[in-house]
């Protein structure tokens, strides 16, 4: 029985049947090629009305049911100090990044925290203020993902389809046995080594190649109504046990990546270059 594609009326596919291929990549919605310095103007109303249609679609769903399920199991009864989430895109205008902030805004629920932070180097500053307008502290800094996260508390880092040079970077900035403390929610890790020739991978992110066999992945069914918003996202976290045993020359790091030949990760060079 063949499966019938159906699309809404922004083009996104919807799931029809339950059936799904293994072996088939998956898509990954493509992010701004360039960025604008020229500043568009959103609708803030209807842009938080629409933010707010998603987190109703997202709530009655079985895809949030499954995450919500493998959050809290791995939370208990810790505090979760902070949600951290980079590239979002730009949520004043894209469906896409509209439902990933929902994803964001829920999670926020899900753990009961107040402290939520985003940062992306694209943003307009009309969304950064519908963020603000969300409770959700905006990172005005293009840090590259180098963000420090708690040594006691758990930290919940989400980045939404972005260049796995940023997760890399991020693994590199908590590099060390606190990394127990962080659940990491992106582009699953085991996809990325899975697809991509060892030495290769190895030499452009070699943190998320080397901290891969010490991590617990939480594969998430693609079954959310729209299938190309959570694709490929899975849930990673850093299990005591297995970092305790690793020695302290694993955990030698050296100085910040960098990356040759990147289009798709956005720097603070080109932000400086563009702010000229």
């Amino acid at each position: 029985m063949s499966k019938m594609s159906k699309f809404d009326s922004d083009g996104f596919q919807i799931v029809t049947s339950k059936r799904f291929s293994k072996n088939k990549p998956t898509k990954i919605p493509a992010k701004e090629a360039l960025i604008e310095k020229e500043e568009t103007l959103i609708d803030i109303e209807k842009a938080i009305s629409r933010i707010n249609s998603a987190v109703d679609d997202l709530k009655v769903s079985n895809y949030l049911k499954e995450v919500s399920v493998s959050v809290s199991t791995l939370v208990q009864s810790k505090k979760v100090a902070e949600i951290v989430c980079f590239g979002l895109g730009h949520i004043g205008e894209c469906q896409i990044s509209r439902h990933q902030l929902a994803y964001l805004l829920c999670l926020k629920d899900i753990c009961g925290t107040s402290k939520v932070l985003a940062h992306d180097p694209i943003f307009y500053k009309s969304e950064c203020d519908i963020l603000k307008r969300l409770n959700i502290e905006v990172i005005d800094e293009n840090k590259e993902g180098d963000y420090i996260i708690s040594d006691k508390e758990i930290t919940i880092v989400y980045l939404p389809h972005c260049p796995k040079q940023l997760t890399n970077n991020f693994l590199w900035s908590n590099w060390g046995v606190k990394l127990q403390n962080c659940i990491l929610i992106c582009n699953s890790f085991t996809s990325l080594i899975e697809n991509h020739p060892s030495r290769i991978t190895l030499k452009t992110v070699p943190y998320i190649y080397n901290i891969y066999p010490h991590c617990t992945e939480i594969p998430l069914k693609n079954n959310f109504k729209f299938t190309d918003i959570f694709n490929d996202t899975a849930i990673h976290y850093f299990p005591e046990d297995k970092l305790e045993k690793l020695n302290s020359e694993f955990w030698i790091k050296g100085d910040k990546p960098q990356y040759e030949n990147s289009e798709e990760f956005i720097t603070s060079l080109m932000i400086e270059k563009l702010n000229i």
